[in-house]
């Protein structure tokens, strides 16, 4: 089981849990409304995704702190950028890591499904409990 933890407003959270519940290997643990509460919430729960949108209340510096502190988190935590509006997600921030970064515009359920499962598999390769 993948865990999710979402970053966006709560009327956009409410959209898209039942989205990522949709499928039987991922489920939401946690939300936040704002990228400080967001860190708090993933040094402790150690999300295997998060999912953020773009949208949030937050200035663009502080959606690239969350991003790059996700990303040092140990294991690092797989993002989605979810664009629901402005501002766009910086290029440089989504060619940061090939296969555990992924951007996928609202409403597109395709594209959401394969972000999920391209982090998942990707996951699931680097697992150190897995036998070889």
């Amino acid at each position: 089981m993948m865990t999710v933890l979402l970053v966006a407003d709560d009327d956009l959270i409410g959209a898209l849990r039942p989205l990522i519940h949709d499928g039987p290997h991922y489920r939401v643990i946690s939300h936040a409304g704002s990228p400080p509460v967001a860190l708090a919430q993933a040094r402790v729960l150690l999300p295997d995704i998060v999912i953020i949108d773009t949208a949030v209340p937050g200035t663009p510096a502080e959606l690239a702190a969350l991003f790059q502190e996700l990303r040092d988190l140990d294991p690092p935590s797989g993002v989605i950028w979810h664009m629901s509006g402005e501002p766009a997600v910086p290029a440089r921030l989504l060619d940061e890591t090939e296969g555990a970064v992924h951007a996928v515009r609202h409403g597109d359920q395709v594209a959401m499904n394969a972000a999920l499962r391209a982090i998942g598999l990707r996951r699931a390769s680097c697992d150190p409990d897995q036998p070889a």
